[in-house]
């Protein structure tokens, strides 16, 4: 008990705080704000996208800390660390120390930011902060029970430090290994330009960061030509990069499932495409992708959706509008007008059919960019959105 009073009053309010804007209530840009903070979330993001966003200044900031005070993140502001360390000193038993356990944190980030740099982020998923969001993901009332336990990723830490106390942060959290990677180099410089007497590290650690950092750059080569894609093509939200690095970049937080003002983004549960596993999908039943909305972008910490702006989304295709005329109330004799009315993007037209005897709805795909109105207002639900096919996409635009 006396562990648990020892808890620094900063990280216990940084922890509520975290919660508070990860709940799935309405803090439109502020939610899961905490994955800004991640610099091993922004620099894998960097490293893959090549690409820099305004709020990739805090995760900085966060470094620059750093720096200069010894994983400084761990012991200041991570809700997963005060919430295992909260469990660990429940543990009245000897103290861990696990000094026989390899470092296997520095060496997921090592192997994570390496692959990163040539576009294939391989351990993204398992950042803390990732894993804290997606676990309130739950109580959005979008998943189902496979969705539920797939999530569970911080009951499973909080109950394994019940037994083993420390194990994740000391040895296991990539993001913590990514701080003392910073440390370790940082010794390394103190001791070839002579500033002060370093710490004591391994004669073979730098051999080693080498060895890892080639290793990850060799994965991030060949592993994607491994990886073959999902026969069933998945709708995402606007603005998702193409789906092979999706399923990489893509930290499974569940941000923009939580964000989404109509609901629509659902966790992917598909078994046939465990490389798509938990990330964001579109699922046109209550609700359809709003014209004046972007905040799926706004929240994604890793740039898998890509920042856009609201007057862009009629550029932003995430499929196509395809009716089945065979249900259509015009052809059974009945006005309806509905599919038409509800398209902000002006890609629905009635033109004549048989002989002008009946107007039928004709879907324009150079303009249709599968918000999904259109299929959730049919009364005899004969309009469906087909996934975005890039190609067939532009042919369609320039033929």
């Amino acid at each position: 008990m006396k562990n648990i009073l020892r808890i620094s009053n900063l990280r216990a309010f940084s922890t509520l705080l975290a919660v508070l804007l990860v709940i799935p209530v309405s803090w439109k840009g502020l939610t899961g704000f905490y994955t800004w903070l991640s610099p091993f979330i922004m620099l894998n993001s960097l490293f893959a996208l090549k690409s820099f966003v305004w709020l990739n200044i805090v995760a900085f900031l966060v470094l620059l800390f750093v720096l200069f005070r010894k994983r400084w993140f761990c012991y200041h502001l991570c809700p997963v660390g005060w919430s295992c360390d909260m469990v660990s000193g429940l543990n009245q038993r000897k103290t861990f120390t696990y000094k026989r356990l390899p470092d296997i944190g520095k060496w997921l980030a090592i192997l994570s930011l390496a692959a990163a740099m040539v576009g294939f982020p391989l351990f993204i998923i398992f950042d803390p902060l990732a894993i804290f969001n997606g676990f309130f993901t739950i109580f959005s009332g979008k998943s189902n029970l496979v969705a539920i336990i797939s999530l569970s990723g911080l009951p499973l830490l909080l109950v394994i430090h019940l037994f083993f106390p420390g194990v994740w942060c000391t040895k296991l959290c990539p993001l913590g290994g990514f701080q003392l990677v910073i440390a370790d180099i940082k010794t390394q410089l103190n001791r070839l330009f002579g500033k002060k007497k370093p710490e004591s590290l391994s004669s073979d650690s730098g051999r080693r960061y080498f060895l890892m950092s080639g290793i990850g750059l060799l994965a991030g080569v060949t592993i994607p030509r491994f990886l073959k894609p999902s026969a069933v093509p998945i709708i995402r939200p606007p603005a998702a990069v193409e789906p092979a690095l999706f399923n990489s970049l893509c930290c499974r937080c569940g941000n923009c499932n939580k964000v989404c003002p109509t609901g629509i983004i659902t966790p992917h549960t598909d078994p046939g495409n465990i490389l798509g596993w938990m990330t964001p999908e579109i699922k046109f039943e209550d609700g359809y992708c709003l014209e004046t909305c972007n905040l799926c972008s706004r929240v994604c910490p890793t740039g898998a959706i890509t920042l856009f702006s609201v007057e862009a989304k009629s550029q932003l295709f995430m499929g196509t509008a395809e009716v089945h005329l065979e249900n259509c109330l015009l052809l059974n004799n009945t006005e309806c007008v509905r599919c038409k009315d509800s398209c902000k993007f002006d890609a629905l037209e009635f033109v004549a059919e048989d002989s002008f005897l009946y107007m039928v709805p004709v879907v324009d795909p150079r303009k249709c960019v599968g918000c999904g109105a259109c299929a959730v207002i049919c009364p005899e639900s004969c309009i469906v959105i087909n996934p975005f096919q890039k190609t067939n996409n532009y042919k369609n635009i320039n033929g």
